[in-house]
Parts: structure tokens; C-alpha cells; sequence
């Protein structure tokens, strides 16, 4: 699944709504859905790479339980 390309400005929304995301996954999630590279996040949140794939993974786990 690729966040940034795959979906719609209304799934987008839909999954903001029901996911539950955490503050930073929220933070991560808006940031991929804009094309942000991982480096860009890392950068913007000041986040640790390993951060960065870890909160992509979560909020791609919530997603699929939403879909």
C-alpha cells in the first residue's frame, strides 16, 4: 500500500476520521498523503527514521482494519 499515491482526498478523510490515529501517526499520515519523502517527515517532525516506519506501519495497520 502506498499512502502517498493510493488514495483519494475522501478515503484520506474518511481514514482521519475513523482510524484513531495517534497525534504523531495523525502528523505522518497528512504529511505522506502531501508525497512528503520519509526524509522530509523525518526532518519536519524531527523524528528518527525508525520512528518514521514505525508510525507508517501502524497507520497502515489501522487502515487496512478499517477497509
Amino acid at each position: 500500500m502506498n499512502i502517498k499515491t493510493e488514495f483519494t482526498r475522501p478515503e484520506c478523510e474518511r481514514f482521519r476520521e475513523v482510524c484513531n490515529f495517534t497525534e504523531e501517526e495523525r502528523k505522518v499520515f497528512d504529511l505522506r498523503v502531501q508525497a512528503r519523502s520519509l526524509v522530509e517527515i523525518q526532518q519536519e517532525l524531527h523524528m528518527s527514521e525508525s520512528t518514521v516506519n514505525r508510525r507508517i506501519r501502524n497507520i497502515k495497520k489501522k487502515i487496512y482494519k478499517v477497509m
